[in-house]
């Protein structure tokens, strides 16, 4: 079965939060139920900072949609903006 892999941006709602927790926030949201392969910090400028998030999932499924995980991140505490950067369909 092929995945859908899903690249966003998520953008803090303030300044001074704490990445690492914000990071295990994200992971802990999503998972098991979607695949989250990585989280990565993407600097802005003066100190602030994005985060990018690689999140993998089943292609056809009725379980599973892009919709459900921007929903997901917009109810964590502490995420101002979600951005869908890239999206491709990975089939072997």
């Amino acid at each position: 079965m092929a995945e859908v892999y899903l690249v966003y941006r998520v953008t803090p709602s303030k300044s001074d939060v704490n990445y690492e927790e914000l990071k295990n926030e994200i992971k802990k949201a999503l998972e098991p139920k979607y695949k989250v392969d990585k989280v990565e910090e993407d600097d802005i400028g003066f100190g602030i900072k994005a985060l990018r998030v690689y999140i993998r999932m089943p292609e056809e499924s009725e379980e599973h949609s892009s919709d459900e995980v921007e929903n997901i991140l917009s109810g964590i505490e502490g995420i101002g903006s979600i951005e869908l950067e890239y999206f491709t369909r990975l089939g072997f």
